[in-house]
């Protein structure tokens, strides 16, 4: 089995497909943090300037902390595409190239080969939010320094940067799960496909319509919500609130983790009983 997924991924990287999230992650989070580094005081300004005439606010508030906050509240929509464009090829690219019918040659079960392409497909999504960890907090030190950090959500919360890491480690951690569930959908997509676009523009139809549902305010829709994997995508702002509400998160990873196992498993379904005729 390890020998079938490093295969795999030997055959991933030896495509030019796979590098297309790493460059446009290091490009864009670059440009943001040139960007906040040039103007972020005067930004950071105008959004608490209603809080300067109640409070007193004193400190380096824009650091490396208060960007890469910044940085996930703006990218976390982007990552899913990247996600989907890899992961919806992992099948379907092979038909596409025709060559599903020589690897099934081999000694191999399908249960096994697709097995082996599921996980190097989650170890792309994982390497990607890992990169972003990287830029936003490692590279992010060289334009900014430490510092506490203010989160504007329903409430407003300051957290003293000795507090501050291990937030965004574990909402990191969290935000790779969540990433999991998109190529998992994108997978299942890649399965039933011949072309690599299909999957990638249906599994984001699904994304964009399902986060309609979960953030439209309808009360017939919210039966629905508590069951879309989309309601939990976002979880990872939950470690910045204050006191963290433990439960919901774990009841958030259940629900995603959950979505990957059954996306996986009708994926196999599928596959198995695929007249493959390519």
């Amino acid at each position: 089995m390890i020998n079938l997924i490093q295969l795999e991924m030997f055959k991933l990287f030896n495509r030019g497909l796979a590098y297309i999230g790493f460059v446009a992650i290091f490009l864009i989070v670059l440009v943001i943090q040139v960007g906040m580094y040039v103007e972020g005081q005067r930004l950071l300004d105008f959004l608490i300037q209603s809080l300067s005439e109640v409070f007193l606010l004193q400190g380096k508030l824009i650091n490396v902390y208060t960007v890469t906050y910044i940085i996930l509240n703006s990218l976390w929509i982007h990552i899913p595409i990247l996600v989907a464009i890899v992961a919806g090829d992992m099948v379907s690219g092979e038909a596409g190239r025709g060559t599903f019918r020589l690897l099934l040659t081999r000694p191999v079960g399908r249960a096994k080969l697709l097995a082996a392409k599921f996980i190097t497909a989650q170890v792309y999504a994982t390497l990607l939010v890992v990169l972003l960890m990287v830029m936003s907090l490692g590279i992010g030190r060289l334009f900014f320094e430490h510092g506490d950090m203010i989160v504007l959500m329903n409430t407003i919360n300051i957290f003293d940067q000795s507090d501050v890491l291990w937030r965004f480690m574990a909402a990191f951690g969290y935000g790779i799960v969540s990433m999991w569930v998109i190529a998992a959908l994108s997978f299942l997509f890649s399965v039933r496909a011949t072309n690599s676009l299909g999957p990638v523009i249906s599994a984001m139809s699904v994304v964009i319509l399902f986060t309609i549902i979960s953030n439209f305010s309808v009360g017939v829709f919210e039966p629905v919500k508590p069951f879309l994997f989309t309601s939990y995508l976002n979880g990872w702002q939950l470690f910045f609130d204050d006191p963290i509400d433990f439960v919901l998160i774990y009841k958030s990873l259940a629900v995603l983790v959950a979505h990957i196992t059954a996306f996986y498993l009708l994926s196999v379904f599928i596959f198995v009983r695929k007249d493959i005729t390519s």
